[in-house]
This record gives structure tokens, C-alpha cells and sequence, in this order.
């Protein structure tokens, strides 16, 4: 996948409830977030097993866009 740049009107546009600006604010940190859901477990034969956890990811993208929205964009 072929990293995006933010700007500042990107940002301001996600924090004034624009759907777009804020799936492109996702795509920038969805490999950050990918790593915060990653869960690790052991199975019955010792071997560790890493994944992201699709729950866990939507909860925290969720809880980064209700954040999103409380912010104030400074001019």
C-alpha cells in the first residue's frame, strides 16, 4: 500500500465530520493500528500465534473518531 500525506485542511476537514477526510486519516494509521490490535496466543502445541484483532481494531478506530470529532482545529 503506498503511504498517504496528511495536511492540515485533510485534518480540519475530519475534524469538521467529512466521512472522506476521515477514512484517509484511517488509511494513514491503520498500520499503527494494526500493531496496538495485534494479539499474541499460545496454541495447545506450544507454537505462538500473532493476528490482528478485528474487534479490537474497530473498537479503537471508533474511539479515534469520536476523539477526532471533540478536537479543535487551531488557524
Amino acid at each position: 500500500m503506498e503511504q498517504i500525506e496528511l495536511d492540515y485542511e485533510t485534518v480540519q476537514l475530519a475534524v469538521r465530520g467529512s466521512r472522506k477526510a476521515q477514512e484517509k486519516l484511517l488509511i494513514y494509521y491503520d498500520r499503527y493500528i494494526n500493531t496496538l490490535s495485534m494479539v499474541e496466543e499460545e496454541d495447545e502445541e506450544g507454537h505462538l500465534r500473532r493476528y490482528v484483532d478485528e474487534d479490537l481494531k474497530a473498537e479503537i478506530q471508533r474511539k479515534y473518531l469520536e476523539a477526532i470529532s471533540k478536537c479543535k482545529v487551531i488557524k
